[in-house]
């Protein structure tokens, strides 16, 4: 597919359809037929974004180069401009009733075009910010048979579901939304399956969200980091479904497409299959295992009546505070752990023996303020049926102010408050 790989659709034949923005075509393979794409080549194309295509076989990509929206007429085979646009569209979608929409990401709203012609802002003032009523950036958009729009908000870390007809949106996902979600960092892709369940390209946590009855929890990509291998993505874009269930999300800096199967037999397992190369497509099967991740979350507030702490050449005698939390842990594998507030915050690990009087002293793992928004990350391995101490601090003196914390692991992690404590 070359470099970029971004648009992606899987129509109810299971035909693939994949923009190639290096080579300005749109690769075809047809009734799951890996080996052999078909080709279009598209003379006025420049650098698209977002494909469409309906259950007749219509085509709609976004042509930036000339600031407009383009069908190709499966019937005829020939392409005409349906929608003139002044910010090329990161997520294309019709409805059950031909509507289209277009996200821009430059206008910051995104734009719904009735059949009759007529273009009106269904998302988004045009202005970027963080209110129910703004979006910063949206990518993926997602229109359900009720006609509600679901916006993948890139720059405010969040999902927007707008009803129709309303222009409040409603944070279901990620940061700001009314009940504990799941944390997203650049979320661009998002899908409704055929249960209503809600799927999320987590770009820069390089992750597959999947929410069912019992929540969000990570699919796939779930240490959060990016990686080449065969159980790993690297800032993926967009997804989509086949009628079988399967995934095809686009694996962007690894410059490929990648294919993932559930299979409930014999536990939960994953088939990648990976499109890749320069003038030729290759086919690669991998079988691996595969665990689902679930998120624990955990809030308190650092005040004057907080224990108070050192931190070596940042708090001067025992002027940061700091909450000591126990953390128990199930089952076997790695847990990671991230902090959220408006404050610049600090965590420490220790197994059981620390101090107040210098946090360095035992810990067996610290992270700064160096992740999103000054946040700590800390990934560890744990033993299954073990607890662990995790000291929260501030990067400055006598800071105060709520936080957060959530575990991503195997299983669920208890967290408890620890007032009263035992140190050397």
């Amino acid at each position: 597919m070359g470099t970029r790989p971004f648009g992606i659709f899987v129509n109810s034949n299971n035909s693939i359809y994949i923009l190639s923005r290096q080579t300005n075509q749109i690769h075809i393979w047809q009734n799951e037929n890996h080996l052999n794409p078909t080709k279009l080549i598209l003379d006025s194309l420049s650098s698209s974004y977002s494909i469409f295509v309906t259950t007749n076989g219509d085509i709609y990509i976004d042509n930036e180069k000339n600031g407009r929206v383009d069908k190709w007429i499966a019937e005829n085979e020939t392409w005409i401009s349906v929608m003139n646009v002044t910010s090329h569209c990161d997520g294309l979608f019709i409805d059950i009733y031909e509507n289209l929409y277009c996200s821009m990401v430059g206008n910051n709203r995104v734009d719904k075009q009735w059949s009759n012609g007529t273009i009106t802002i269904v998302a988004g003032t045009g202005v970027e910010g963080s209110e129910s009523d703004m979006l910063w950036s949206p990518y993926g958009i997602f229109v359900d048979i009720n006609l509600d729009l679901y916006v993948a908000d890139d720059g405010n870390d969040r999902i927007q579901l707008f009803r129709l007809n309303q222009r409040n949106g409603i944070t279901v996902a990620g940061y700001g939304s009314a009940h504990v979600t799941i944390d997203l960092y650049r979320p661009l892709g998002v899908v409704l399956d055929g249960d209503q369940h809600l799927f999320i390209v987590d770009n820069s946590n390089h992750r597959i969200i999947g929410s069912d009855e019992n929540g969000f929890r990570c699919i796939f990509g779930c240490s959060g980091e990016s990686g080449s291998t065969n159980d790993k993505l690297s800032s993926p874009v967009t997804m989509s479904f086949d009628s079988y269930g399967n995934i095809y999300v686009t694996d962007y800096s690894n410059r490929r497409i990648q294919k993932i199967v559930k299979n409930n037999i014999c536990g939960k397992k994953f088939y990648l299959i990976t499109f890749k190369g320069k003038n030729r497509v290759y086919l690669l099967l991998y079988s691996i295992e595969i665990r689902e991740f679930v998120q624990t979350n955990y809030s308190s507030n650092l005040s004057v009546n907080s224990h108070q702490c050192y931190r070596r050449s940042h708090c001067r005698l025992l002027n940061c505070y700091c909450e000591i939390i126990k953390i128990h842990t199930n089952e076997k594998g790695d847990y990671t752990i991230i902090s959220h507030s408006t404050k610049d915050l600090v965590g420490y690990i220790y197994e059981n023996n620390f101090t107040l009087f210098d946090l360095n002293i035992n810990k067996i793992e610290s992270h700064d303020n160096t992740h999103d928004n000054y946040q700590f990350k800390i990934t560890l391995y744990r033993p299954a049926n073990s607890s662990f101490l995790l000291i929260v601090t501030t990067a400055q003196e006598l800071q105060q102010g709520q936080f957060s914390i959530t575990v991503h692991g195997p299983s669920n992690a208890s967290m408890q408050h620890q007032s009263r404590f035992n140190f050397f």
